[in-house]
């Protein structure tokens, strides 16, 4: 009787070990799971910020594009100054 007492014993705990040891495994999956997609999530974020700053006009890019509308611009600027010093001479009632 003692000795069938100590079978069931033994094996309920063999079970309550083969469970812990399933809940531990899931565990670990899920855990491995969710690592996994955060890492993917990362890496995704970090080619995307690769793909904006290729895109993006920086400083020394957007002066090189600026100085040939600069240099039109104080040409145009200058040309209206000097026609307006003219224009009071010929025509000093205005």
């Amino acid at each position: 009787m003692i000795a069938l007492t100590k079978k069931r014993k033994a094996n309920s705990l063999e079970k309550i070990n083969e469970l812990l040891a399933g809940a531990f495994v899931v565990l670990v999956a899920i855990s491995g799971w969710i690592i996994k997609r955060l890492f993917r999530s990362a890496d995704k974020a970090h080619a995307r910020i690769t793909t904006l700053e290729k895109s993006l006009v920086d400083r020394p890019y957007l002066e090189s594009q600026l100085s040939p509308i600069r240099t039109d611009l104080n040409l145009i600027l200058s040309h209206l100054l000097e026609h307006r010093k003219t224009e009071k001479n010929t025509h000093p009632q205005d």
